[in-house]
């Protein structure tokens, strides 16, 4: 699968990356966009997370697995997509407001 990053959602894993150098000099992080889906609690029983969406968060470079490492301008990431979308040859992801979402 090829996978493109816009320009603002690019810049958002670049800054994101960058601050996250500057904030956890000990450990080696790399910049993760994920898949969520909605979850609920097993306590309460309620919805923790509303609906499907990408979020950009962080992972310990040796807890990877399951993830396609990419790299795009000098800009390396993690990424991780629902199932559905893995027999897609082609992904762009783009940045608006607050959200990741898939363009393509």
């Amino acid at each position: 699968m090829k996978v493109l990053l816009t320009r603002k959602a690019l810049n958002e894993v670049r800054r994101f990356g960058e601050y996250m150098s500057r904030s956890e000099r000990d450990r080696e992080l790399v910049p993760s966009i994920e898949w969520a889906s909605p979850s609920t609690s097993e306590t309460t029983g309620q919805i923790t997370e509303l609906g499907s969406h990408l979020y950009l968060g962080a992972l310990e470079a040796d807890k990877l697995q399951g993830r396609m490492l990419l790299e795009q301008e000098g800009v390396t990431f993690a990424l991780a997509l629902p199932k559905q979308a893995e027999r897609l040859a082609y992904v762009k992801i783009d940045y608006a407001g607050r959200d990741f979402f898939i363009s393509s």
